[in-house]
């Protein structure tokens, strides 16, 4: 009787382990920022890339340890790697907290370069308070996104995130604290920049982020609004839970030879 009902418990709770483990598919940067000490970042997607701290302060964070900048020399600077090379769909999220509102364009974390085609991704806030993302159509003319109606207080955590596909003429949706604040048909297409460079975390070109950012996330896929909303509430130790599949076997094997 008492196996069946540890079978019984482990079949129900499958819909929730699934939901664990396919938040990583598509994952291609997971900084946590919890090392709390240092100048090196970890990512703990499949990229494996690392990240270089150049200036910043180590502070408490949603979950965990988090990084507060100041000054738009402040940055964590990843290196280009082909996995952020993403083309077809895009999903970007952080959990950010704002000492200041910016008096400028204000970015959470984003790639670009020179001329032409020269912003892979991005995302932030614009200067009036609204949320910004960025996309670029082939030949590099912009369009950016902007969520003017939801406005941001300083000393408050957000869990920012937007999707960016290809169909239905470059939709874009933008996410606060897992809902749906603003959506857009941005006519471009996701793809990298047309000289791709590093990844920065708390500013590019100058336009610094005025505050801290937690959970630095990517995906080379649009998330749907479930899943975003499951990754809002996950810290690393439950965002990178062990794979259900693994945890059945094991527990089913223990179960056979009792």
């Amino acid at each position: 009787m008492k196996k069946i009902l540890i079978v019984l418990a482990l079949i129900l709770s499958v819909p929730f382990l699934g939901q664990t483990a396919e938040i990583t598919d598509g994952l291609v940067l997971y900084m946590p920022l919890d090392e709390g000490t240092g100048k090196k970042v970890k990512d703990l997607s499949g990229t494996k890339a690392e990240g270089e701290l150049k200036g910043g302060k180590w502070v408490d964070g949603k979950f965990g340890k988090a990084l507060q900048f100041k000054a738009a020399q402040e940055k964590v600077v990843v290196e280009d790697n082909k996995a952020f090379h993403i083309e077809g769909a895009i999903t970007q999220a952080a959990w950010v907290q704002l000492d200041q509102l910016p008096s400028a364009h204000a970015i959470i974390f984003g790639t670009r370069s020179g001329g032409g085609r020269n912003i892979g991704f991005g995302y932030g806030m614009n200067p009036g308070n609204g949320l910004k993302v960025w996309t670029n159509d082939k030949g590099g003319g912009f369009k950016d996104i902007n969520d003017n109606k939801t406005k941001l207080k300083t000393g408050t955590w957000y869990y920012l995130a937007y999707t960016h596909t290809d169909d239905d003429k470059g939709m874009v949706k933008i996410y606060v604290d897992g809902k749906v604040t603003y959506e857009e048909k941005s006519g471009n297409p996701v793809a990298p920049a047309g000289a791709p460079d590093a990844v920065q975390i708390g500013t590019w070109n100058g336009e610094k982020w005025p505050g801290i950012v937690d959970e630095v996330r990517m995906w080379n896929r649009a998330l749907s609004a479930e899943e975003i909303q499951f990754s809002m509430e996950a810290g690393e130790e439950k965002f990178m839970a062990v794979q259900p599949t693994a945890k059945l076997a094991a527990t089913w094997g223990r179960l056979k030879v009792q």
